[in-house]
């Protein structure tokens, strides 16, 4: 039983990771996909920069919902208090 309840937890993260994974693909695709500044009479794609890692969240339910990477490095900076990392 034990066995079983690790690999659902590991089969668990993975899925995690993927969801994370596909919300960041989707928002790239809408941030290509958006309409095209124009300047000049010239259409011009929107440049494509640095993504976030994790996606801005609105009535996020907590740090559990993160991978557990970002769980480390959130307790990390909880720990850290008003000094900061």
């Amino acid at each position: 039983m034990e066995r079983v309840r690790e690999a659902l937890a590991e089969a668990e993260d993975v899925l995690r990771r993927r969801v994370i994974g596909l919300e960041q693909y989707l928002e790239a695709l809408a941030e290509t996909d958006a309409p095209a500044v124009v300047a000049d009479g010239v259409p011009r794609r929107k440049p494509v920069g640095p993504r976030r890692a994790v996606p801005h969240r609105d009535n996020a339910p907590g740090t559990e919902v993160l991978s557990v990477d970002y769980q480390v490095l959130m307790a990390a900076a909880v720990e850290a208090g008003a000094d900061g990392l």
